[in-house]
């Protein structure tokens, strides 16, 4: 075949990834194939609306039927016309489509210009319509003749080009006018609004265009790109500060961000700067490093990526960074982090600290992506018969579906914590996707939340909504999770979800009891309970005493039977939960495995005695005294913020902060003087809040499980105050890790903490911290569960 590949050509020109994709392509066509190729680039400007349009209407008119096939993969090169068209993509214009969102502006032009109205009106009538192309293109050249256009017509980006653009990519993308889609990242694909609904996408990852990767030392760090925002760079720099190792991070290639990065990295001699760098000197330094650092905001594919995977070397990115994550796989080729630098910070002390572990990665890495090469690329394109493909040595992984009553991210409260902490721990050996609900007036929400761990968030169909608010205001407490038995089915959204998931499922947790009938209507495979509460015993002391509170209770008490009956795995909180399990219902004690609560220790600030008090000085606040209580709307919290009203009034002197949700119930409430709330907040500023806390506080009397804001408490540094109950299930002593007190006695308790020694305060949150490090950290809880899952459910099927 006689192969056109169209392309822009940028103006001004530079080199980037896609100048090196269309080269690769062009030369692995001519070179290794029978077929001949040609390169077809056409000066496309972009600098306004007008250039934009121009590049549009150039690629539109082009002529290239004297080609068998053409192949396109970028704006707006899609735009010619041929019998026999692949779209290969890289990307839309990302400004206009899926990062539009920073500019805020409308998606939609509004105006009263009859001649832009009725061209608005026009192409809304023509989606899709090639035969429009003529008219449209000659309207819009009167209107850039019209002086008494709107100045903000022509605005670039803004929404009249948006709208033209997608009017025009619909055209050229059409169904009828594209033969084969494909795309270089599963990333591409699922962009909202970048391939025609029902359209079949084949994801096909380009190789490098260096031709030879060899494996060397492991003596720095390692990250290379144009030196601009969209890379972050400034990011790396930024977590050199947290490193503790001395290490060099060496940073290669050019681009307007240099002299802002080179000031950011001011004195740290650990950073070089490497300036542009050839194929030949760019082998050579990944083969030398010990681990490539790539954190891109939403990167489309990441060369780099596979670039430092063919070199051995494992790669650390960001759970943000888009196409890098679907090679990063956590402790098998690198490590995905939030994108804050003391995460990246911790996980490059650790690769220092574990170079055994940081080569085996790269291994793994480099068995992940050798059958990446232009051979099966061009061959998979073009529909040839590939050669051989070495599936990579890592074993297809399994898959979680997890039924929950609730959305999870962001997580706000314990359960969401809960559930988002160890599932995304979970998800570093299992792909896991929580199917939840959230209420009708909320988005509904599909996407990554974390590396391999997913949320489907379905809102509940207004008549589902309609029916609990009838019910809870019998009742007088929300009953969102007690209700979801007799009302899922009024979701048919959220079972369509729940059933799509566990079709390709191994396993399917009910994360609460309420959701097994909504799985049992979807799905006979087996399933594993996770008991965060022992419910009856929770709901007791929720629900009301009276006819309509009785009757939930004992819809509670079956569900949570049943649950225990059927599940072949039951995962609680703490072995104190087990045997009130096995004393209710006569639950199987040998199904049951303890996960407890945890810490995930990588995001949480840990603030010595001193170092709070300094905190408190450099804000003024040396003289004052703060208790802090967090806690969702959750009825044990509900009753403890009435208890901490009381002590305020006994403790004038003391100032009490509430976070968290279960501040809005006492919007309307009277309260003391001295007591806050702060409401729901986010993980930066519950720590700032947690750096300038004196004591903290957790009066709950009754519940089940265990409390996840002790384990927060004593991983921040903050010393604790603590009913029996809330600190029930944890291991906890008193005097050696909290005070633990009966409620009458906090008073007490918080004006002999106000005044006692530093160094036996000291001491005492020291051990706490301690405590948390061995017993409750998030990756260790959940690497004892995926062990103990393994012994238990897998060898049980041999």
């Amino acid at each position: 075949m006689q192969i056109a590949i169209i392309a822009p050509s940028p103006v001004p020109f530079c080199i980037g990834g896609a100048e090196n994709l269309w080269w690769g392509l062009l030369k692995s066509i001519n070179q290794n194939t029978h077929h001949q190729a040609e390169l077809i680039k056409l000066p496309s400007p972009e600098r306004n609306f007008w250039e934009l349009i121009d590049s549009y209407k150039s690629f539109s008119e082009l002529d290239l039927t004297h080609f068998d096939l053409v192949i396109s993969g970028k704006y707006p090169g899609w735009m010619v016309q041929h019998p026999n068209h692949i779209c290969y993509m890289l990307h839309r214009l990302r400004g206009l489509y899926d990062t539009y969102h920073f500019t805020k502006y409308p998606e939609i032009y509004s105006s009263k210009n009859q001649d832009i109205t009725a061209l608005q009106k026009f192409i809304r009538s023509n989606q899709g319509n090639r035969n429009a192309l003529k008219e449209f293109f000659e309207r819009l050249e009167r209107l850039r003749s019209n002086s008494n256009c709107p100045k903000d017509a022509f605005q670039f980006p803004g929404p009249l080009i948006r709208e033209f653009v997608h009017f025009l990519d619909g055209i050229g993308l059409a169904s009828n006018a594209i033969n084969k889609y494909a795309a270089i990242a599963q990333n591409v694909v699922k962009r909202q609004n970048y391939f025609p609904l029902e359209s079949s996408v084949e994801v096909i990852y380009p190789p490098s265009n260096i031709e030879s990767f060899r494996r060397g030392n492991s003596d720095y760090l390692f990250t290379v790109g144009r030196l601009d925002s969209a890379k972050r760079i400034s990011l790396l720099i930024q977590a050199m500060k947290y490193v503790k190792t001395n290490i060099q991070l060496k940073i290669a290639g050019t681009g307007p961000d240099a002299d802002y990065l080179k000031q950011l990295a001011g004195e740290d001699e650990r950073i070089v700067f490497l300036g542009f760098v050839n194929d030949q000197e760019i082998t050579n330094i990944y083969a030398d490093s010990l681990a490539v650092s790539y954190v891109p905001y939403d990167e489309d594919y990441g060369l780099v990526t596979i670039e430092a995977m063919m070199s051995g070397k494992p790669v650390l990115t960001t759970t943000d960074a888009g196409g890098p994550n679907e090679f990063v796989i956590n402790s098998e080729t690198g490590y995905s982090v939030p994108p804050e630098p003391q995460a990246l910070a911790e996980r490059i002390d650790y690769l220092c600290e574990h170079r055994d572990e940081a080569q085996q990665m790269g291994l793994t890495g480099r068995k992940l992506v050798a059958g990446i090469n232009w051979e099966n690329t061009v061959a998979r394109l073009l529909g040839d018969k590939p050669t051989t493909y070495n599936s990579p040595s890592i074993k297809k992984r399994q898959k979680i579906t997890v039924a929950l009553t609730f959305p999870v991210f962001p997580p706000r409260g314990g359960g969401q914590s809960r559930v988002f902490h160890l599932y995304r721990q979970i998800a570093s050996q299992f792909d896991v996707e929580l199917v939840t609900f959230t209420n009708a007036d909320q988005e509904a929400f599909q996407g990554e939340i974390a590396p391999n761990l997913y949320e489907t968030r379905i809102p509940k169909s207004q008549q589902h909504q309609e029916q609990e608010w009838l019910i809870e205001k019998k009742v007088g407490v929300p009953i969102t999770d007690v209700i979801m038995p007799q009302l899922y089915h009024l979701t048919p959204a959220y079972m369509a979800a729940l059933k799509a998931s566990v079709e390709s499922s191994d396993f399917v947790v009910a994360c609460h009891p309420y959701l097994l009938p909504a799985i049992q209507a979807v799905t006979n495979k087996a399933i594993w309970y996770e008991a965060q509460d022992v419910e009856v015993e929770l709901k007791k002391g929720i629900l009301p005493n009276n006819p309509i509170g009785h009757e939930l209770l004992e819809i509670t008490r079956k569900i949570e039977d049943e649950c225990c009956r059927l599940s072949e795995l039951i995962m609680v909180c703490s072995m104190d939960d087990a045997k009130t399990l096995h004393q209710i219902y006569g639950t199987d004690i040998s199904k049951i495995l303890e996960v407890p609560n945890g810490v995930d220790l990588e995001t949480v600030n840990y603030v010595d005695i001193e170092k709070r008090y300094l905190n408190k000085q450099k804000l003024g606040l040396s003289g004052s005294f703060t208790a802090i209580f967090m806690g969702s709307w959750h009825s044990p919290n509900l009753e403890a913020v009435w208890h901490i009203f009381k002590m305020a009034q006994e403790l004038p002197d003391v100032n009490f902060l509430v976070i968290g949700s279960v501040g809005l119930a006492f919007r309307d409430e009277p309260r003391p003087a001295n007591v806050g709330f702060m409401g729901a907040v986010d993980e930066e500023t519950k720590n700032t809040a947690f750096e300038l806390a004196d004591v903290a506080l957790n009066p709950v009397t009754f519940g089940s499980g265990t409390n996840l804001k002790m384990l927060e408490y004593f991983a921040s540094g903050i010393p604790v105050i603590s009913t029996p109950t809330g600190a029930r299930g944890l291991g906890i002593e008193d005097g050696k890790h909290c005070t633990v007190v009966q409620l009458e006695n906090f008073p007490e308790a918080i004006a002999n903490i106000k005044y006692e020694d530093l160094l036996a305060r000291e001491m005492r949150v020291e051990a706490a911290k301690r405590l948390v490090q061995e017993k409750f950290d998030w990756q260790a809880i959940a690497n004892n569960f995926i062990h103990d899952i393994t012994c238990k459910c897998f060898n049980s099927k041999d």
